[in-house]
C-alpha cells in the first residue's frame, strides 16, 4: 500500500482550499438509503397525491440496475452495460458503455465533495474493495473498458489504500458493501471484517476497526453484515451475526474507539435479516430480526439507543418475508411480505410509532415487490406525506397518514412470446426536488407532476 497516495493527488489536482465541493444540496441522494442513517427520507419533497407522469425516460437492453444516486443536479445510475450519467430534471446526458468489470458485481454506489477536486468522487464498491472515481459529468467517455483504472483516483480495501486495484473484486458483494458518507468521511464495511472511514480526497486513512476485537463470542467469527451512521450521537452501528445470533456493535465516529456491543448469543436460526435491515435517526437505531408468533414466523423491529445499545420497544408484526424500512420524524414504515393461503404473496406495509412501537396503521398491495440486489426487493422511500412502495407492477404510493392508496404508476412491456407485463420497480425511487428516478424494466425513468 502506498502512504503517499494523498500527496500525489493533491499536487496532480492543486488544492482548491478547505471547502468541499460540489456543496451538497437538500435535493442530493449521495448514497444508498439517501443519509448516513439510510432513512430513506426526504422531509421538503412535495409530490402530487393524484399520480405522476413521465417526465423523461431512458431504455435499455438489459435491466440490471444499481440504484441510482443523485448529486448537484445529476444522476448516476449503472445498468448491465453501462453508467447512465444525466441530468435529473430533464434526463439528457450520455451513457457510458462498459466493457469489463466496471459496475459489475458491484453494489450500490455513493458520491462524495472533495477538497482537492472541484467535481467529487463516485465510489463504487466491489465487494471487500472500493473504487474512488472522478465523478464530473463531463468526465465520462463514451465508452469505459475493464475496471476504468484510468478514471479512478484510488482504492481502498480492508488493508489500506492504493492508487491500483487492489485484489478482493466480486467477494461477497451485497447491499453491506456501500460506502456511507458522514462527517467529511467514507465510512465503509468490509466483508472480511474490517470497518473503516476514510477521506474523499484520496483514500487516505482516518481510521480502522477489525471487528473480531468486538465479537462476544470465543469460538464462531462475527460475519459482518450492514452499518449505518447516527449523525445525532456521531455512532457508527454495524450489525452482524454469530452462529445465527445477531450483533450489533457501535463505534465511535470520529476516532473508530470501541463504544458497545450487544448481542443475542447463538441460535439455529441463520437467516439473521441482512438486507435494507437498519436505519438510525436522532439518536435511535432501528433494527429488524425474526421471532416467533402464535401463528408462523415473525418479523421483530427492535429499538435501540445509538449512544449505549440500550434496548428500546420490541415490534413483532406477522410476515413471511422482509423488504426494507423508511424512517421519518415520528413514525417506522416497515415494508414485507404477507404468506397468502393462495396465489402470489402480497406486499404488507406497516407504520410503527416511534415514540412506543406502537401500529399505526397497516395496509396490503395486492403486488409483489419488485426485484434488486435482495432477495426481498428494493426498500420503500418517505417522500414529504407520501410513502413509496417499489413493486412487481410498478411504484405505489401510500399516505404517511393512514396507508391510503393513492395512486400506482405502471406502465407495460413486451415480452418474448408477443404478450405485454408491466415493468417492475427494480431500484427504490430515488427523489430529487420534484423528480422521481427510478429503474424499472428495461426503462430508467424520471416522473414528476406534469412531464415537463
Amino acid at each position: 500500500m502506498l502512504a503517499g497516495v494523498g500527496t500525489v493527488l493533491s499536487a496532480a489536482a492543486g488544492c482548491l482550499g478547505a471547502d468541499r465541493t460540489p456543496a451538497a444540496s437538500e435535493i442530493d441522494w449521495r448514497m444508498y438509503g439517501r443519509d448516513p442513517g439510510r432513512t430513506r427520507y426526504v422531509p421538503d419533497a412535495d409530490l402530487p397525491r393524484d399520480g405522476v407522469e413521465v417526465a423523461w425516460s431512458r431504455s435499455v437492453s438489459a435491466s440490471g440496475w444499481l440504484p441510482p444516486v443523485v448529486a448537484n443536479g445529476t444522476v448516476y445510475c449503472q445498468y448491465a452495460n453501462g453508467l447512465f450519467v444525466v441530468d435529473a430534471e430533464t434526463g439528457d446526458g450520455d451513457v457510458s458503455n462498459t466493457y469489463g468489470g466496471f459496475g459489475r458485481s458491484a453494489g450500490p454506489m455513493a458520491f462524495a465533495s472533495t477538497t482537492v477536486y472541484r467535481d467529487g468522487v463516485l465510489l463504487v464498491p466491489y465487494g471487500n474493495v472500493i473504487g474512488g472515481y472522478a465523478a464530473g459529468p463531463d468526465s465520462w467517455p463514451e465508452s469505459v473498458s475493464g475496471l476504468g483504472e484510468n478514471l479512478a483516483r484510488w482504492w481502498i480495501n480492508d488493508e489500506g489504500v492504493d492508487v491500483a486495484p487492489p485484489g478482493g473484486f466480486g467477494a461477497d458483494v451485497t447491499l453491506s458493501g456501500t460506502p456511507v458518507i458522514a462527517d467529511g468521511a467514507v465510512v465503509s464495511l468490509h466483508s472480511r471484517g474490517t470497518v473503516s472511514a476514510v477521506t474523499p480526497d484520496d483514500g487516505g486513512e482516518r481510521w480502522r476497526y477489525g471487528l473480531a476485537a468486538a465479537n462476544p463470542d470465543d469460538e464462531y467469527s462475527l460475519v459482518p453484515i450492514d452499518h449505518v451512521v447516527d449523525t445525532a450521537t456521531g455512532t457508527v452501528v454495524v450489525k452482524g451475526r454469530v452462529l445465527g445470533g445477531p450483533v450489533l456493535v457501535g463505534l465511535d465516529l470520529a476516532n473508530g474507539t470501541h463504544e458497545w456491543t450487544v448481542g443475542e448469543g447463538r441460535t439455529s436460526e441463520w437467516r439473521v435479516e441482512a438486507g435494507n435491515s437498519m436505519a438510525a435517526r436522532d439518536g435511535t437505531v432501528y433494527t429488524v430480526g425474526w421471532t416467533e408468533s402464535d401463528s408462523s414466523r415473525a418479523v421483530r423491529i427492535r429499538e435501540l439507543d445509538a449512544a449505549s445499545g440500550d434496548r428500546g420497544w420490541t415490534r413483532p408484526l406477522e410476515r413471511d418475508a422482509h423488504v426494507g424500512l423508511a424512517v421519518d420524524e415520528t413514525t417506522v414504515y416497515h415494508v414485507g411480505v404477507i404468506e397468502a393461503d393462495e396465489g402470489a404473496d402480497p406486499i404488507g406495509v406497516a407504520a410503527i410509532d416511534r415514540a412506543d412501537g406502537g401500529v399505526r396503521w397497516t395496509e396490503t398491495i395486492d403486488d409483489t415487490p419488485g426485484s434488486m440486489l435482495t432477495e426481498g426487493g428494493p426498500p420503500p422511500t418517505v417522500a414529504g406525506d407520501l410513502l413509496l412502495v417499489p413493486g412487481g407492477a410498478g411504484l405505489h404510493a401510500l399516505a404517511t397518514a393512514d396507508g391510503e392508496r393513492l395512486w400506482t404508476f405502471t406502465e407495460t412491456v413486451g415480452t418474448s412470446g408477443g404478450g405485454e407485463t408491466e415493468r417492475a420497480a427494480l431500484t427504490p425511487a430515488v427523489v430529487a426536488g420534484d423528480r422521481i428516478v427510478i429503474g424499472t424494466t428495461l426503462m430508467l425513468y424520471g416522473l414528476g407532476d406534469d412531464g415537463d
